[in-house]
């Protein structure tokens, strides 16, 4: 009796280690595949934001350049307003000293 007790704790010691062997190979295998999908996906979210990072600083100097564009031409069109005011101020002398003038004449 004791052999063949010997021989189903045996038989079962290696069914058991079997099984536990099977099931981690099955883990191992699961594991593999999970960490493969994490690992793309993450390599894909990181060239996606990668992607975004690099379109928003295009844009940004995008942005940069057209503000530049657009201050150099507002600073050119304050200019000619300027000066088209000192000029103008310039004529209102004029006109006043000549009136001045004039009326200095009637009187």
């Amino acid at each position: 009796m004791s052999i063949q007790s010997n021989d189903t704790t045996q038989f079962s010691r290696l069914a058991f280690e079997d099984v536990v062997k099977r099931i981690r190979r099955d883990f191992e295998l699961l594991y593999a595949t999970i960490y493969r999908q994490m690992t793309v996906y993450y390599e894909t979210r990181t060239e996606e934001l990668q992607t975004n990072i690099k379109q928003a600083l295009q844009y940004q100097q995008t942005e940069i350049e057209q503000f530049v564009m657009i201050q150099q031409k507002l600073k050119i069109e304050y200019e000619k307003i300027q000066k088209s005011l000192s000029y103008e101020k310039d004529i209102v002398m004029e006109l006043e000293t000549t009136c001045c003038k004039k009326c200095l004449l009637f009187i």
